[in-house]
Parts: C-alpha cells; sequence; structure tokens
C-alpha cells in the first residue's frame, strides 16, 4: 500500500497512512471522495475511513507491501470508531426514553409555570406529549407547555 503522497486529510482524521514517494490515482481519488461534501477533513466518517483503506489496498505495490501492523492498527482504529458511534447512538437512545419516562412521571402533579403575560400559573399536568423538541404538557385546559419551562414540581 503506502502509495499516498498527500496524507494531511487522513492525519487530521486521526488515521495514518504508510508513506511513499509514488502516488495513484485511486488513492487521490478516495482521498478526494473523503473530503467532498465535507467542511473538515477532521470530519470523515466510516465509509470514508473505509474508501480510503480500500484505495490504499488496490495502491499496494507488490515489491513494498505494507507491513501488517500498520494494517491492523488502522482496522483497530476503525473499530474503536465504530464502537464509539454505537455508544453515542445507544447514550442518545437512552437520553431519549429517560426524558420521555421523566416527562410522563408529571401526569398528575401540580405544576407551575411562567404564563404568556410573565405571572406564574399553577395547575394539574393531564396529558404529556412527546415532540422532536422534547416533552411538552397540558396543564389545566393550556396544552404545548414545554416540561423544560416548569418551574415547581409538587
Amino acid at each position: 500500500m503506502g502509495m499516498i503522497t498527500d496524507t494531511s486529510s487522513v492525519s487530521a482524521a486521526g488515521l495514518s497512512l504508510p508513506s511513499s514517494s509514488a502516488s495513484t490515482t485511486g488513492a487521490t481519488d478516495a482521498i478526494a471522495a473523503a473530503k467532498a461534501g465535507k467542511s473538515s477533513s477532521a470530519n470523515l466518517d466510516k465509509n470514508a475511513f473505509l474508501k480510503l483503506l480500500a484505495a490504499q489496498a488496490k495502491s499496494q505495490d507488490p515489491m513494498n507491501p505494507t507491513d501488517s501492523t500498520a494494517q491492523i492498527a488502522q482496522l483497530a482504529q476503525f473499530s474503536s470508531l465504530e464502537q464509539m458511534s454505537n455508544v453515542a447512538t445507544s447514550v442518545g437512545n437512552m437520553s431519549t426514553q429517560l426524558a420521555a419516562g421523566n416527562a410522563t412521571s408529571l401526569i398528575g402533579h401540580k405544576v407551575t409555570y411562567k404564563g404568556a403575560d410573565g405571572n406564574d400559573v399553577s395547575g394539574t399536568v393531564s396529558k404529556v406529549t412527546l415532540a422532536s423538541s422534547g416533552a411538552l404538557v397540558t396543564v389545566g385546559d393550556v396544552d404545548g407547555i414545554p416540561a423544560s419551562s416548569l418551574t415547581t414540581v409538587q
């Protein structure tokens, strides 16, 4: 492998590619494809990483093959990236579920919030609606009050 001469976008993403004086169109195209549509080269995703890895494998000089430890290190980096992505997704899902559980526990409780006129309004939560913007509660006859705007819960 080791045929890529412009490794600035790769090293900015925390990846390391063996260096060589030769350059290949496939590897250069992979770097260009990885940069396409990105505002920063540090935002390479796992698909771009795989494209770079595949281009690197295709461009390998058979007379001077890449050290297998470098390939293993790159695969380990990819595996770590994939696992961090999975953890972030799981934490996001847990956060959403926790917020939903907390909001539904407000049903039947007396709450206070600031009304449109700036005065405190109190009432009992009768309904919770889970929206993409967060939990919305119904207090008395007033719908759509963000749960985050409640000042007291009794």
